[in-house]
Parts: C-alpha cells; sequence; structure tokens
C-alpha cells in the first residue's frame, strides 16, 4: 500500500470509503523529464551541492509553473470576456433589427 501521507480516504455517492491518490502521477513524470535535463550537472555535485541546486531548481520550477497558470487563467478570462462581449453586441444587433 502507498505511504499513509500519498493517500487520502474518499467517499463515493453511495457512502463507500475507498483510498485514492493524492498526487498526480502525470505531473511527476513531466516533472521527472525536466529534472533530467539536469542529470549530468546534478551527478557531479558533492551531496551538499547537489541537494541545495536541486532545491533551488525545484523552486524555480515551481515558480514558473504558477506564473504560467496565471497566464493561462488571465487568458481563459480574456475568451470569457471576449465571448460576453460579442453575445452582448449580439443582443443589440437582434434588437436593432
Amino acid at each position: 500500500m502507498d505511504p499513509p501521507n500519498l493517500v487520502v480516504v474518499e467517499t463515493d455517492r453511495n457512502g463507500n470509503q475507498h483510498y485514492k491518490r493524492a498526487f498526480n502521477t502525470q505531473a511527476c513524470e513531466q516533472l521527472n523529464a525536466w529534472l533530467g535535463g539536469f542529470q549530468y550537472i546534478l551527478n557531479r555535485m558533492s551531496i551538499a551541492n547537489f541537494n541545495w541546486t536541486l532545491h533551488a531548481l525545484l523552486f524555480l520550477h515551481t515558480q514558473r509553473v504558477i506564473r504560467l497558470q496565471g497566464v493561462e487563467e488571465e487568458s481563459e478570462d480574456d475568451v470569457s470576456e471576449t465571448e460576453d462581449e460579442d453575445e452582448e453586441a449580439g443582443d443589440e444587433v437582434e434588437r436593432e433589427v
């Protein structure tokens, strides 16, 4: 069984409880692939430098992902605002006819 901090108990519609993984395996695979690009450099480091560099890389990666999520949310908001404006414009045209 998975370690206890990686699973959560979830209740389905019928009230039955079951265990569910509490992490996104696809995100883990993507992160591992990104870190793989630094493998050559990391392999040649002392343990202290490895730990510091890995933590720094994870911090930078997290900041990048959060920034990209913000950009995606803004673009989604822009799209929904544009759709709302188009609908309002369409309503005005229908009223004029």
